[in-house]
């Protein structure tokens, strides 16, 4: 099990990297490694801090290119957060939530949209 929680932080650590570099995808493709490993290993405070700062990060990275994913790791990444009492992620949690709150939505889809080959009468 520590030895999981040891990647889990080695791919979180690469993921912030190459995030700081520009590379998205790739800092996705480190933090989903990250959570594969997490979500293997029960329960425990270590953990939860990482989950917390995993969705967090990948919040961050992804708000731009897909906002309603990431706002569902923003809702993961607060949870932990909160349960975990850790000041510093606990602060993080809260500045980015605020933060999302400020945020223009996304318009949602017109659901009275007419089918295709369809008559009006």
């Amino acid at each position: 099990m520590r030895e999981l929680l040891y990647n889990a932080a080695r791919h979180y650590k690469r993921g912030k990297a190459l995030l700081e570099r520009g590379d998205v995808r790739a800092a996705l493709a480190a933090f989903a490694e990250a959570l594969r490993d997490l979500h293997a290993v029960k329960p425990q405070r270590m953990r939860d801090v990482l989950l917390a700062q995993v969705y967090l990060a990948r919040y961050q990275a992804a708000i731009e290119v897909d906002p309603r994913g990431a706002r569902a790791d923003l809702q993961l990444g607060y949870s932990y957060a909160r349960t975990t009492r850790e000041p510093s992620v606990r602060q993080l949690a809260e500045t980015l939530w605020r933060a999302d709150r400020e945020r223009p939505r996304l318009p949602a889809r017109d659901a009275r949209r007419t089918q295709r080959g369809r008559r009006s009468a």
